[in-house]
């Protein structure tokens, strides 16, 4: 089974750890994503800080999507350069990044576009109202359990003294949370209870703020792909859906068949004796995210199998032990140690990442090309 795997990488030219992106695949997790966007009467504004990719991106351009969210103003400028008009920076705006964001807006605005700004703090929020010199629009982050930054969705004065400091060119046009405390959730009943009380605690804090027509952005792929009626929203962002990967497997929010992104790495040693494999493909290309199973045991990652016809699926038994900054170590249990028959240095294994958006970070100059197969 590796044996196939590693003939098929090597027919691709493959020779250092590099991504390989199975298009079908990724095309059918958008297309799922839109229609449950559309199912909602919910604009649906991916985030792209999960691909990074223009080539991705011309695949979301297909599906009708035209609003996108990133995750910094390089990455938007990066985006509105390859023709993308309707920007969201989905991390807190700094007065360190002011002039950056005046040039972007009115760049987009020119353009008949429009860029989305983030605040949580009234002097931030009156310094971009009095700087920009191009509209802007103006989301309120909301902390409504994740607590990692935003406005408490109960803390009234806050909400209150933000809202009012912004005037001029920009435009408030809602309230925006991530709730990344689902990804400690696992399956569809944990996850929806998280979306419930992010959403009670979204509508609660716009009654607070006597603004009835503040839009609802919400956004995190285990909500946006397990909550079955998202109807309330008025906007979901949700970015790692379009490739998936062991996080997201574990959680339920997909299944094998829709993990759309994988590690090709050089093998670099074979140790029958100890069942383990060695892989060039590091901390500097997988990140060292983790997953633990019921036994507390840590996984780095997981061997995989690709086809003629693209990416495969999970191979029981064979997860990544360790990872330094170059080496990954794999280990076979008993049961799949036949896999390591015949493998040798120089052959290549399929790694799937445990959190996708960080290894596309890492490789996002090492992206196989063509992208599909």
């Amino acid at each position: 089974m590796l044996k196939t795997t590693s003939e098929i990488l090597r027919d691709k030219g493959i020779t250092r750890p590099t991504i390989l992106i199975d298009q079908a695949r990724a095309e059918d997790n958008i297309r799922r994503m839109a229609e449950q966007a559309t199912s909602a009467g919910a604009m649906f504004r991916p985030h792209f800080k999960t691909h990074q990719s223009g080539v991705v991106g011309r695949w979301f351009h297909e599906a009708g999507v035209r609003q996108i969210t990133v995750s910094s103003l390089a990455m938007a400028e990066q985006f509105a350069g390859l023709g993308w008009r309707d920007i969201t920076v989905a991390v807190l705006h700094t007065p360190l990044a002011d002039q950056q964001a005046q040039r972007l807006a009115r760049r987009l605005h020119q353009r008949g576009g429009r860029l989305g700004l983030l605040v949580a703090d009234q002097e931030v929020a009156a310094r971009v109202s009095a700087r920009m010199t191009a509209p802007t629009d103006i989301w309120l982050k909301l902390d409504t359990g994740y607590g990692r930054t935003g406005i408490r969705w109960d803390d009234r004065k806050t909400l209150h003294d933000v809202l009012n400091a912004c005037r001029e060119l920009t435009t408030v046009r809602g309230l925006l949370t991530h709730a990344g405390h689902s990804y400690a959730a696992r399956g569809r009943q944990q996850v929806s209870a998280i979306y419930d009380e992010s959403l009670a605690r979204m509508r609660a804090a716009r009654r607070q703020s006597g603004r009835d027509d503040l839009l609802l952005s919400f956004g995190d792929t285990p909500c946006c792909s397990l909550v079955a009626d998202l109807s309330a929203c008025d906007e979901i962002r949700p970015g790692n859906f379009v490739f998936n990967d062991l996080m997201q497997l574990q959680i339920g929010s997909c299944g094998a068949e829709q993990l759309a992104a994988a590690v090709a790495c050089p093998v670099i040693g074979v140790y029958p004796e100890r069942q383990q494999v060695v892989l060039h493909g590091g901390a500097v290309h997988l990140s060292k995210e983790h997953l633990l199973d019921p036994d507390g045991v840590a996984s780095y990652g997981c061997l995989g199998t690709v086809t003629a016809a693209g990416l495969g699926t999970v191979v029981p038994g064979a997860r990544l032990v360790s990872l330094s900054q170059e080496h990954a170590v794999v280990e076979l249990a008993p049961a799949a140690a036949d896999l390591m028959t015949d493998l040798v240095p120089g052959d290549l294994a399929l790694v799937w990442p445990v959190h996708s958006c960080l290894t596309c970070n890492l490789l996002r100059d090492q992206m196989a090309v063509p992208l599909a197969f």
